[in-house]
């Protein structure tokens, strides 16, 4: 990707772009006068790659905005819980996703990925920024974000893309600009963008990774060509950019797996999500022996029963929080040895990197960068929550915001 000139030209595929977003609904016009926000996410993009050499663009615009020294994730630090807690400002044991993988009694599994599951507004519950914003007549649209597909409080964004992983960089770069030029009075004026390139690489290679800074490159280029296009239609004075990601990243190898086999029968439980954080649902009657065959079995993996887990974790609530919760150590994975067998023969020998960890670790710390008219200039803040972030949101957008876990007063001080 070149930013500074792939987009020159983008205006002569704005009507085409337009068109493909097909609205869901329209709201009421927003006043011309309003600034906008583009929200962009790079997920599993870790708070310390933006010190890579690959992050040309992102140093420029956090030089000229706020830059934190990293955002904390909500727990665990996987990427659904958390795109969800950045746009609600609900911690996952509110917002219902507290899992990339739950279960449900009424509706069954949720799963992410391209299932029906994941537009149904039922899984959803608190009142995502772009639900917010369409209520109180702001349009919104969305080039993916997990949510964005479901009816949440009978909204979606005004447009919304079905998720497909496949669609490049250039094409979401040019739906944003699109977007921000269409005419005042019926343009969006909260956007958000994905790109999970970050993600893909540090799952496959680990974050230390050449296959990493490369993907470091991709992204950038890509939030250095929304930012290029945003000053080539005179409009940097009513945008704020913010970047975010949803996570950090870890490494893991073979050699550090906890065996659940080893301790119990798989026969007593269901697995709903396997690793770092194991849901685990005993079958009926086997509550007591799960748990007094995996509490303090191995020094690397804390067992708890639902109500002990650490307050702080914010993930004791909820009816798809499982029975008992166990969490693996920094870098290490739990599985069984069928599974260890059956990725020891995949590429790689089931090595990479992951996430979900306890989301005070310094590896799965995120990124937040943030520049436009409402923000200060070459501010760096010091770590905070990352439901924080709606209340700035709605602050930036003059709506009313819905009752959070966050608070405006912890991000305040970015604002001019």
């Amino acid at each position: 990707m070149r930013p500074r000139n792939t987009f020159s030209v983008f205006l002569f595929a704005i009507i085409g772009i337009v068109v493909s977003c097909t609205p869901y609904r329209a709201s009421d016009p927003a006043p011309a006068a309003k600034q906008t926000v583009v929200l962009i996410s790079l997920d599993g993009f870790r708070w310390d790659y933006l010190d890579r050499p690959g992050a040309v663009h992102l140093r420029a615009l956090a030089a000229t905005g706020v830059r934190a020294e990293r955002m904390v994730p909500a727990f665990p630090s996987k990427t659904f819980p958390n795109h969800y807690s950045i746009v609600t400002g609900l911690y996952p044991e509110h917002h219902g996703i507290v899992a990339n993988s739950m279960q449900d009694s009424v509706l069954g599994h949720f799963a992410i990925g391209d299932t029906p599951a994941t537009r149904d507004g039922r899984w959803w519950f608190g009142e995502p920024i772009w639900v917010t914003a369409e209520k109180q007549g702001v349009r919104s649209a969305s080039y993916f974000w997990p949510g964005s597909e479901a009816l949440i409080g009978g909204v979606r964004p005004t447009w919304y893309k079905k998720y497909n992983g496949t669609v490049p960089r250039a094409d979401r770069v040019r739906a944003v600009l699109a977007w921000l030029a269409l005419p005042a009075d019926s343009a969006p004026r909260m956007i958000t963008a994905y790109f999970s390139d970050a993600d893909d690489a540090g799952h496959s290679y680990g974050p230390l990774s050449s296959q990493v800074d490369s993907a470091i490159v991709r992204v950038d280029s890509a939030v250095g060509a929304i930012v290029d296009g945003i000053a080539k239609m005179g409009l940097a004075g009513k945008v704020n950019v913010i970047v975010v990601s949803d996570h950090g990243m870890t490494e893991i190898s073979g050699a550090r797996s906890i065996f659940l086999d080893d301790y119990l029968s798989l026969d007593s439980l269901d697995v709903i999500d396997w690793t770092p954080v194991a849901a685990i649902a005993p079958k009926h009657g086997r509550d007591n022996y799960v748990y007094a065959n995996l509490h303090g079995a191995n020094s690397h993996l804390a067992v708890y029963r639902k109500a002990d887990v650490p307050s702080r974790f914010h993930f004791n609530e909820g009816p798809r929080i499982t029975a008992i919760v166990a969490i693996a150590d920094e870098g290490w994975t739990i599985t069984t040895h069928q599974r260890e067998e059956k990725a020891s023969r995949a590429p790689r020998g089931g090595g990479g990197g992951t996430h979900g960890y306890d989301n005070q670790l310094l590896s799965m710390g995120a990124l937040f960068v943030a520049e436009g008219p409402a923000f200060k200039r070459g501010l760096r803040v010091p770590p905070f929550q990352n439901i924080h972030v709606y209340a700035l949101l709605a602050q930036l957008l003059h709506l009313q915001p819905a009752q959070t876990d966050g608070s405006l007063d912890s991000v305040r001080v970015m604002l001019r």
